[in-house]
């Protein structure tokens, strides 16, 4: 019999993405030379899709171009309200929102080892495991299966679903990784997740996917389990090998917004000393896991669009060098590839010279996304980002160049006050025609992050969240209450102004070149909130 490889990516990740999460793309990349046919099935999708209505495309685009938030606010709200009363309609109440999915609260203040057990009662995902995703899986018969868990909302569909699979296929090697596994392996909740699968992989999975799949075709499942270590991952990938992204199997039409290709040049950030950040350790223990160079991030790309003639690029690196910014339009200008695309970046000086932005536009780059985390001022060099841009030149030289900006902001920083949050604010309305999207978040102590001002106070749920409560060591230091209703403050503010900045419905089609849209100073407020999670 042939082997056969799938890819599961659990419910519960946010549900407004205009595309699928990288990992699954790149580990079905990994074994697309090894003899063993690969699918990834993306369940977040497969949730959504089968159990509401999502808007269509083409209401949003009619919305968004009018700047109408009260039309993008129904839309929003009835999927919403659709997907709560699924909920609750399976006698889960627990809270909904759809860019975080829902809340297992619950589960998180039990011991890790007794969590499994209170899962046999099931969850709102329980009928789609049962009912769709096992049959399918039984049908399939797969050797192999890897799982990947990308957000912290996802741990408890995770275990639910591996607990499942392995009654189900108990002959099927499992494996899982992803972000948040790396993140965890440090606590308690790491055994417990362990003893559901036959390995657990940390940092970058892609080597250790294929050594899997390899085993299972040289020994059979038999063996192979016993060969297989228990815990395997790479800190370090050379580029050479990494992976094309394979796309294969993956319906773009049915994620919400213009459809757009996830892809990472550079795996972690070079920078890596923002004290509050720890999203860049899921790479490699110091954060940096490498960059390829130009040529072959073209080549990989070309081959992409070619595959799934989709032409909007999101580089997902954490931020992308001026320099590596300048290599690919050259790059791309030589290949005469024709897309367009987006990428994170640090405010750097660089990116205050508009000739350097016009070059860059000309070659497809439509939005960058800065930190600025809060309004110019002596804190905001609390933050360690040592980063030496004007903001405002920056803004000013982007907007004149056709490139639209994004801003990360955060309130509530150890040290910063909320004198600091409300200039951020107004930082941010004044210079609304120059930002197209922000986002305003509360500070929260990430796992594995050492910021000074604030003291570690573990509780039960701390092995499985990705940050930690903590007490102020300052008088200076605002208290986590403190800092959550700054923020719900700031939000408020911003929903009265200018909702075109946190509309996640916006987010989805606002800024690719069919369908621009110029910021409106006249937009019009909205009657309802949504509440913006700070995710990791």
């Amino acid at each position: 019999m042939r082997n056969k490889a799938i890819l599961l990516f659990p419910p519960n990740w946010s549900f407004c993405t205009p595309g699928p999460h990288l990992a699954l793309p790149l580990l079905a990349g990994s074994v697309s030379s090894i003899s063993c046919p690969v699918e990834a099935w993306d369940l977040n999708q497969l949730f959504y899709q089968t159990y509401s209505s999502p808007p269509k495309n083409d209401r949003i685009i009619e919305a968004s171009s009018q700047n109408n938030y009260e039309a993008l606010d129904e839309l929003y709200f009835k999927w919403e309200d659709e997907l709560k009363n699924v909920g609750s309609s399976l006698g889960n109440n627990s809270e909904f929102r759809l860019l975080s999915g829902y809340c297992f609260s619950d589960y998180y203040s039990l011991p890790p080892n007794e969590i499994v057990r209170a899962l046999e009662n099931g969850t709102v995902f329980s009928d789609m495991f049962d009912e769709i995703v096992l049959p399918q899986l039984v049908d399939v018969a797969p050797s192999i299966i890897g799982v990947t868990i990308a957000s912290e909302q996802q741990i408890i569909p995770a275990i639910e679903l591996l607990t499942k699979v392995r009654e189900c296929l108990p002959g099927c090697i499992l494996l899982l990784g992803g972000n948040v596994v790396t993140r965890i392996r440090n606590s308690l909740a790491f055994s417990t997740i362990s003893g559901l699968v036959d390995q657990i992989v940390s940092f970058q999975g892609e080597m250790a996917f294929a050594k899997a799949v390899n085993a299972v075709n040289k020994f059979g499942v038999k063996k192979a389990r016993s060969v297989l270590s228990n815990e395997s991952g790479d800190e370090l990938i050379p580029y050479e090998n990494w992976p094309i992204p394979s796309f294969d199997g993956i319906d773009f039409n049915k994620y919400i917004g213009i459809p757009v290709i996830p892809y990472a040049s550079t795996r972690g950030c070079y920078w890596g000393k923002c004290h509050f950040c720890a999203i860049p350790a899921g790479w490699s223990p110091n954060g940096y896991g490498g960059s390829a160079p130009a040529e072959f991030v073209v080549s990989q790309l070309t081959q992409i669009v070619r595959d799934t003639s989709i032409q909007r690029i999101k580089f997902v690196d954490e931020a992308l060098m001026p320099s590596k910014a300048d290599s690919l339009c050259k790059s791309l200008s030589k290949s005469h590839l024709d897309i367009e695309w987006e990428a994170y970046a640090r405010l750097e000086p660089n990116w205050e010279k508009l000739s350097f932005l016009e070059e860059l536009h000309s070659c497809g780059l439509r939005k960058l996304y800065f930190g600025l985390e809060q309004a110019p001022s002596a804190n905001r060099n609390l933050l360690g980002k040592c980063d030496n841009g004007n903001p405002l030149r920056i803004l000013k030289a982007c907007y004149d160049a056709g490139i639209m900006v994004h801003l990360f902001c955060m309130v509530g920083y150890p040290g910063t006050s909320r004198k600091d949050a409300e200039n951020t604010v107004e930082f941010l309305i004044e210079h609304e025609p120059l930002v197209d999207t922000a986002d305003l978040v509360a500070f929260r102590l990430d796992r594995g992050t050492k910021v000074p001002g604030v003291t570690p106070v573990p509780n039960k749920a701390s092995g499985w969240s990705m940050s930690v409560p903590y007490l102020p060591g300052r008088e200076n230091v605002l208290s986590s209450e403190e800092v959550g209703e700054l923020e719900a403050e700031c939000q408020e503010a911003l929903w009265e102004t200018v909702p075109r900045f946190l509309h996640p419905l916006y987010r989805v089609i606002g800024h690719w070149n069919n369908h621009t849209i110029k910021p409106n100073k006249d937009e019009t407020s909205r009657p309802g909130r949504i509440c913006l999670p700070n995710l990791s």
